[in-house]
């Protein structure tokens, strides 16, 4: 076989084995499934807007769980929010569900164009091999003339061209199922994480409801009971809070810097996330803010807040081990939180979840799923606290003394709280 010929057919028995048997064809046609999608799509804007009002809505009720009325209807507006991101995510899935099976469409498209090239490769090849054995000499004698031989060999020449043609269209076609293939196998990871979504946003849904039972049970409906039960919850809080904040401060004075990675910005990923995009709004800087001088007598904030709405995913920062999921009560400090060791001097906080979805000792990686945007702890509206500090000498120890930090019980909140040095996420972040 001749060099040329050769190397076109090993290129296209590689080509051939890669693209296979095509399927059986879908029951839909591709038109009916994007008009399918088109229609899922603007459902889900639909309700993403809706989630965005009441986010609106939870804003403006910040303040106003001064009153029994106002805390419950606090309460009321996170579970319509979550009841529509609950929407969001069912017609979300119903939607990737479609988008995979229009690429599954597409793919059967092309694997039918592959085979018709096939076909037709085999045809020319069949036809070049029969030349194959004889030289352009020969094949000059045995015409019955000069131009008739000279006529032989352009026709050989053009077979070859048109299999070269056809092989490349054979590999072009192969590149698109490539692609094809790695869009829908992200497809598949979305639809797979929107499942797990839906899942933990359903008991994110249940907890919000008892919430509210259960503070009408303590205040048994009564104005006079929820302000009794508020008055004690923000005085107990407040000494909390005092007390955290001065111890540190008194272990940031003598802390040296040079232990830590320097501020570089990218070092931690925006640890919120909807639908694989960034989301979320910086809602309070790290340190002395407007709102820490009204509300924390001057002390400053201890980290980042990024306001979002319930049931938004939250994301590690960067590769970590879980040093710590606890929880500190449902009007105490953190609340629900994960905190994170990331072996480099560096650990993250992330507070007032509504539901976390990792363990104590696990390994993440940047990016993984770790929990959701809540309102748990000291809050006054759904955000996520985002805070770093500097790891303690010797880890995240628990039974430590408030003096020297690191996992502390500090009642009347529940479980054990983070205490140490803290640093500015921003100047670490994305």
């Amino acid at each position: 076989m001749r060099p040329l010929y050769k190397t076109s057919f090993i290129l296209l028995i590689a080509t051939l084995l890669f693209l296979g048997v095509g399927e059986s064809a879908l029951a839909e046609s591709n038109s009916d499934l994007q008009a399918a999608i088109e229609e899922k799509r603007q459902e889900v804007e639909k309700l993403n807007k809706q989630i965005n009002q009441t986010q609106s809505t939870i804003t403006n009720l910040q303040g106003q769980g001064k009153t029994l009325s106002g805390a419950i209807n606090q309460i009321d507006t996170n579970i319509k929010q979550t009841s529509l991101n609950i929407q969001a995510s069912e017609v979300g899935i119903e939607k990737l569900s479609l988008e995979i099976e229009s690429l599954s469409y597409e793919a059967q498209e092309v694997r039918e164009n592959a085979i018709s090239r096939k076909e037709t490769v085999g045809q020319l090849l069949r036809r070049l091999q029969r030349n194959d054995d004889q030289s352009f000499l020969e094949s000059i004698l045995v015409s019955k003339s000069l131009a008739e031989g000279v006529s032989e060999i352009n026709a050989l020449k053009t077979l070859q061209d048109t299999l070269t043609g056809e092989v490349k269209e054979l590999v072009e076609l192969h590149g698109s199922l490539r692609d094809t293939i790695v869009v829908s196998d992200q497809k598949k990871s979305q639809l797979e994480i929107e499942t797990v979504n839906l899942a933990n946003r359903k008991e994110i849904l249940d907890s919000q409801k008892s919430q509210k039972e259960d503070l009408l049970v303590k205040t048994k409906s009564q104005e006079f009971e929820y302000q009794r039960l508020l008055t004690t919850l923000e005085q107990e809080q407040q000494n909390l809070m005092d007390e955290i904040s001065d111890i540190e401060a008194r272990l940031s004075k003598g802390f040296d810097r040079s232990s830590v990675p320097s501020r570089q910005p990218g070092m931690l990923i925006w640890p919120v996330t909807s639908v694989g995009q960034k989301a979320g709004t910086l809602t309070q800087h790290y340190g002395e803010t407007a709102y820490s001088s009204r509300y924390y007598k001057g002390r400053p904030h201890n980290g980042t807040d990024i306001g979002a709405p319930t049931g938004t995913e939250v994301r590690a920062a960067a590769n970590g081990k879980v040093v710590r999921v606890d929880y500190n009560g449902l009007y105490y400090q953190y609340g629900n939180y994960v905190l994170i060791d990331h072996q480099n001097g560096l650990s993250t906080l992330y507070a007032h979840l509504s539901r976390t979805t990792v363990s104590t000792g696990e390994s993440v990686g940047q990016g993984d799923l770790i929990g959701y945007v809540g309102s748990t702890g000291f809050s006054t509206g759904p955000h996520l606290h985002f805070g770093l500090y500097a790891t303690p000498s010797g880890g995240w120890k628990t039974g430590g003394t408030r003096e020297s930090g690191g996992l502390v019980s500090v009642p009347p909140a529940s479980g054990l709280v983070p205490i140490g040095v803290t640093l500015n996420p921003e100047q670490y972040m994305l």
